[in-house]
């Protein structure tokens, strides 16, 4: 059976937050750590609200509550870097998304500008602030990406359904298709 698209032409009801954060949670995304330097120290945050705006110049975005420690730190410094986890970094990724906690980064490279890269990611955009917007209670920081560097082959950690996850492969096979995890 084909799969068909069809075009809804009805209103849609009105709906609630809470509609609105489920219907969010369908969309899988990349885990980041945003890093920063908060009182002296490397400091990161896990969001997936993360991505490419444009590729000349190189320029990304990330979403940050505007109360928060990173937010703070990257309106007074004006940079922030930005670490794509990998798949066997979940433990770096719950430890930078508990909500209140001091998260201080302890395995961090980086030259201490004030954009660090967490050990073992798959790679890192190093970023200046080229414009940032208020949008609610979030601030949408656009960064000008001055170095981006791959550290390693791997699959990324996503974030999907308010768990992380894995990637599988598909792989098409004679007698149908396979999901090939790792």
């Amino acid at each position: 059976m084909s799969a068909r698209l069809r075009l809804v032409t009805e209103p849609v009801p009105g709906s609630t937050i809470r509609d609105f954060v489920e219907a969010m949670s369908a969309l899988a995304s990349g885990v980041t750590i945003v890093t920063c330097r908060h009182e002296g120290r490397p400091w990161g945050v896990t969001v997936s609200a993360f991505a490419s705006v444009s590729i000349d110049p190189p320029t990304v975005l990330v979403s940050l509550a505007s109360d928060g420690t990173a937010a703070r730190a990257i309106e007074r410094t004006q940079r922030y870097g930005v670490s794509i986890l990998a798949e066997d970094q979940l433990g770096v990724a719950c430890y930078g998304s508990v909500p209140g906690e001091p998260k201080f980064l302890e395995s961090v490279v980086g030259p201490g500008d004030g954009s660090y890269a967490v050990a073992g990611a798959l790679a890192h955009l190093e970023c200046e602030v080229c414009d940032d917007i208020g949008v609610a209670d979030h601030t949408v920081f656009f960064g000008r990406v001055l170095s981006a560097r791959s550290f390693r082959e791997g699959k990324p950690l996503v974030h999907h359904r308010r768990d992380y996850r894995a990637l599988a492969t598909y792989r098409p096979t004679e007698r149908g298709t396979t999901w090939v995890v790792n």
